[in-house]
């Protein structure tokens, strides 16, 4: 059945639109609900200005989803939860929690349904987690779920999700070794050298000596 849609239905159909529904669906829920009409000639010749308006209202959402964007912008989504062990969750993160905790960011509700988690969450760790803010604008939030009795602190322990310490072996990787036979005694070295130093505040530089001499012992390994 043809039909006009004189609202826009999420999922079937936009305010001037004219599309093919099933009948059943047209005459048990569109038509008694004022949402669609028949397209009839008279209708049809009304659905130009509904698009125009429809139009409009559209680009006023996206705008204001744009304002709310900005928001959420280096904001990530906290979930301070109760864990278990390895890091399981004594329950779990819906997308009514996300967007809970997305609407006092924002300053105002969200319905859940505009969150789209494909599956509750059930672990601690870093999600990236799609927000729909209005048709055509969906950003990307971080949610950082952490135990709420981390003995670090909260703060601490969400600082630590968002920025894991580089391991020595990532750090070759970032210089260019591949070789996985590196002398394994240089490699223990330069590690135990990078805890010093970090401690002491000379992080950054400790961390490519040490990189540059588990490299060296893979080159050495390689030519032997």
């Amino acid at each position: 059945m043809k039909v006009v849609f004189l609202e826009t239905v999420e999922g079937s159909g936009s305010m001037g639109e004219v599309r093919t529904v099933r009948p059943g669906y047209a005459r048990n829920y569109l038509l008694p609900r004022g949402l669609a009409a028949p397209a009839t000639p008279d209708v049809l010749a009304r659905a130009e200005r509904l698009r125009e308006i429809e139009e409009e209202r559209q680009r006023t959402q996206d705008e204001r989803a744009l304002e709310l964007v900005g928001k959420l912008q280096g904001n990530p989504l906290v979930m301070a939860v109760r864990v278990g062990e390895q890091g399981r969750l004594y329950g779990s993160v819906t997308s009514a929690d996300v967007a809970e905790k997305a609407g006092e960011i924002i300053g105002e509700e969200l319905d859940r349904r505009r969150i789209l988690l494909p599956e509750v969450i059930r672990s601690v760790g870093v999600y990236t987690v799609p927000i729909r803010l209005s048709r055509n604008v969906v950003p990307e939030a971080q949610v950082v779920v952490v135990d709420a009795e981390a003995p670090e602190g909260v703060e601490a322990a969400v600082d630590l999700l968002l920025n894991p310490p580089l391991v020595v072996e990532d750090a070759v990787a970032a210089l260019g070794g591949t070789n996985a036979n590196a002398d394994a005694s240089t490699a223990e070295a330069s590690a135990e050298e990078l805890t010093t130093n970090g401690a002491s505040g000379s992080g950054d530089s400790s961390l490519v000596a040490a990189a540059e001499a588990a490299l060296a012992a893979e080159e050495e390994a390689s030519t032997t």
